[in-house]
């Protein structure tokens, strides 16, 4: 498929007063050539978050130009949830004690040559759901319905703890928000009331995920990385910048394919970084 792979991990912010206008990603979407459609979302996590991903799922499917079916079939074993690797065309969903990588989760997108979403994957990090801190309904729900939102194309409306909540998933505060709001499915109308020439999902044949396709010898070439900790053997490649708890990275393959990771940082880590600098 030789797509461009986008990774975005993400959490809440708020935002001051006013409503934001436009918080599409990047003007990231699915290819499709009916004004609504339905994308499947493999379920690869464990039974604990069965519960989070289907509720999510139904809030998502709330849009009138989306319609996620959640696939219950998906493997669990503990190598499918590391790699999560999704089909072209749908998106898997998978949670593992990923370590102390200092992330709660990450959503990457796969994009073709006309900048088209083709697969998608959402990793959960049960080493920090596992805290106290991160081990609540509130917390699981809006992590996982914020990055699969990720998944379809949609960015933070806010990304500021100290404004007031905009009651979404798709705000970063603390606590947080578990839901969509009416401006996240209005979005969602903006970024789909067009159609295209082809569909990009439910298609079949290569795998996508949170490795890429990049060869290089970790800390080498497209596998280097400028963040200084343990994310570099992932080789999200170099920072083009952080916002509070937000952070977005770039690596660039030889053969010119693109990936984005977009991570959302624990608390505790935004913290530690924060005092450190």
């Amino acid at each position: 498929m030789k797509s461009k792979i986008i990774a975005v991990s993400s959490f809440f912010l708020a935002l001051s007063g006013s409503a934001i206008a436009d918080h599409s990603w990047g003007d990231y979407h699915w290819a499709r050539t009916t004004s609504s459609f339905d994308l499947i979302i493999i379920n690869s996590t464990t039974p604990d978050w069965d519960g989070y991903v289907s509720q999510a799922v139904s809030d998502w499917s709330a849009s009138t130009k989306l319609n996620m079916i959640e696939d219950l079939s998906g493997d669990s074993s503990s190598r499918t949830r590391r790699k999560c690797n999704a089909p072209d065309g749908m998106v898997r969903i998978c949670n593992l004690a990923y370590g102390q990588t200092g992330w709660l989760g990450i959503a990457g997108i796969s994009l073709d040559a006309q900048g088209h979403i083709t697969r998608g994957y959402t990793k959960l990090n049960d080493t920090y759901f596992a805290s106290s801190y991160y081990n609540n309904d509130v917390w699981k729900q809006s992590v996982t319905c914020q990055e699969l939102g990720h998944n379809v194309g949609l960015d933070h409306q806010d990304e500021d703890f100290n404004n007031g909540s905009l009651y979404t998933c798709m705000d970063y505060q603390d606590p947080p928000y578990a839901y969509p709001n009416a401006h996240d499915y209005e979005q969602l109308v903006t970024m789909y009331t067009h159609t295209d020439s082809y569909d990009s999902y439910i298609g079949g044949g290569n795998s996508g995920g949170g490795d890429g396709g990049c060869n290089a010898p970790k800390g080498k070439g497209c596998n280097k990385s400028d963040i200084g900790n343990s994310n570099s053997e992932i080789g999200w490649g170099y920072s083009l910048g952080r916002r509070g708890n937000s952070e977005t990275f770039i690596r660039i393959d030889p053969d010119g394919t693109r990936h984005l990771t977009h991570v959302t940082w624990a608390k505790e880590h935004v913290d530690d970084h924060q005092h450190e600098h």
